[in-house]
């Protein structure tokens, strides 16, 4: 199929962006954080072994459809002492007589399966679509990955950013505390001005502490993802480029066919059928030839036929046909048929949740689209605003409250911006893990 050539994408993925792009020793990108941990995750790599370990039973010898060659080979001997007595008076008695014997056999066989009711076709057919079960398994597990690991890459964008804001807002308490502390020492400002002046300064320094541990914490967990030292420290490029034209019906369209969950749940329905049919073949007989070729001596000193030898070919054609079984064949026919309806009814059920996570998730992606143009805007108005206000406040025409008002509001507009760039882009990847895209629109 096609949609498992995206495995040969991934390993692209890991190549060229560990090991063909250059950065900063201190940065790292979406792709190579990406590369990264589908190279290292250990659900991936149990995956990758469960898919090897079926597609080695994809083999034409394990079904038994080719023909088996035997070579054969005994030798026996016995030693110690006979007592015959014959049917006829033609020979004579013998009581406790010294006897030996030996035997040599050898020989080469070789046996085929004529007809087994089709049961080796469904049953290659059944491991085609295993193999292709655990490939979507392998492929749902990395679309996880890939999307947990770009979750936690624009967490720590987001925190770098907030980061930066608020190092800004702490920069500029700094300048009105220095310039109040001035002007108190001329005369110009009062004790109370200073004070507030020196409160805000130490809200923001604390402010600033916690949003570096915040920071420091989220690189620690991508660290944790990407199998690296938690203490490597490292900056994430911030940079978001979001698609705005995503077309819902389309989206829609393509997860509906290229799901990983419901076609994971369509090929185990498949894979039940072929059981079911597999079973409708033990109804008919099985018949096999076999032949060898081969030479057998046998000698013995108490036998009327001291030494015999043979060379020769010797054929057999085998036919078996369970006539009455116990009515077990009933019975694992029924209960097969009952798991191909259970099985339906879950693909139902799923389609059922993913078109609901699919309408939740495409509202938020529309919604946070919106929100980035109001609150560019915003961000705009507010930066505009708060230029004016320290103008004024450094004037002495503006209180220190309205002046406090001013900066925190530019902070939080700046936090709402990219608060709402980064769940928009969030929203996006998940409608590409959804629509099965997000392998395509991530390597590249």
């Amino acid at each position: 199929m096609k949609r498992f050539n995206k495995l040969k994408a991934i390993w692209i993925l890991i190549l060229t962006s560990i090991f063909g792009s250059v950065h900063a020793q201190n940065s790292i990108s979406l792709e190579k954080a990406l590369a990264i941990t589908i190279k290292e995750n250990i659900d991936i790599k149990i995956k990758t072994t469960e898919l090897d370990q079926v597609k080695n039973y994809e083999k034409v010898g394990v079904l038994g459809v080719l023909p088996i060659i035997k070579v054969n080979g005994a030798a026996s001997g016995n030693t110690g002492s006979s007592s015959i007595e014959f049917a006829t008076e033609d020979f004579p008695e013998i009581n406790d007589a010294d006897s030996e014997s030996k035997s040599i056999i050898g020989n080469v066989e070789i046996s085929y399966s004529l007809f087994g009711g089709l049961a080796s076709v469904y049953t290659y057919q059944k491991l085609k679509k295993q193999s292709d079960l655990k490939s979507t398994e392998l492929l749902m597990k990395i679309e996880q990955v890939l999307l947990n690991t770009a979750k936690q890459y624009y967490d720590i964008a987001y925190l770098q950013e907030e980061n930066k804001i608020l190092y800004e807002l702490l920069e500029v308490s700094k300048e009105r505390y220095s310039r109040v502390k001035i002007q108190n020492e001329f005369g110009n400002a009062s004790k109370l001005d200073l004070l507030a002046a020196e409160i805000d300064l130490n809200k923001d320094s604390v402010t600033v502490m916690n949003s570096d541990y915040q920071l420091k914490a989220a690189k620690e967990r991508l660290n944790q993802t990407l199998n690296r030292d938690l203490s490597t420290d490292y900056a994430v490029e911030s940079y978001v480029e979001i698609n705005k034209n995503l077309n819902y019906n389309e989206l829609l369209e393509l997860t509906n066919q290229n799901n990983s969950n419901i076609l994971f749940h369509q090929y185990l329905i498949e894979i039940t059928r072929k059981d079911k049919k597999i079973n409708n073949t033990s109804i008919f007989p099985s018949v096999s030839v076999s032949a060898q070729y081969g030479y057998n001596q046998n000698e013995s000193n108490t036998s009327i036929i001291l030494d015999q030898s043979n060379t020769g070919l010797t054929g057999f054609v085998n036919l078996s046909w369970d006539i009455f079984d116990a009515m077990a064949r009933k019975r694992i026919a029924q209960n097969t048929q009952i798991e191909i309806e259970s099985n339906e009814l879950k693909l139902e059920s799923i389609k059922k949740e993913i078109q609901k996570e699919f309408n939740v998730t495409y509202q938020q992606y529309e919604n946070n689209i919106k929100l980035i143009e109001i609150e560019t805007r915003n961000n705009e108005a507010s930066e505009r605003f708060f230029q004016r206000a320290k103008n004024q406040f450094f004037q002495g025409q503006l209180s220190r409250s309205d002046f406090r008002l001013a900066q925190v509001d530019l902070s939080i507009s700046k936090n709402r911006l990219n608060q709402s760039l980064f769940m928009a882009k969030i929203a996006e990847l998940n409608l590409y893990r959804l629509s099965g895209k997000i392998i395509n629109e991530t390597v590249k």
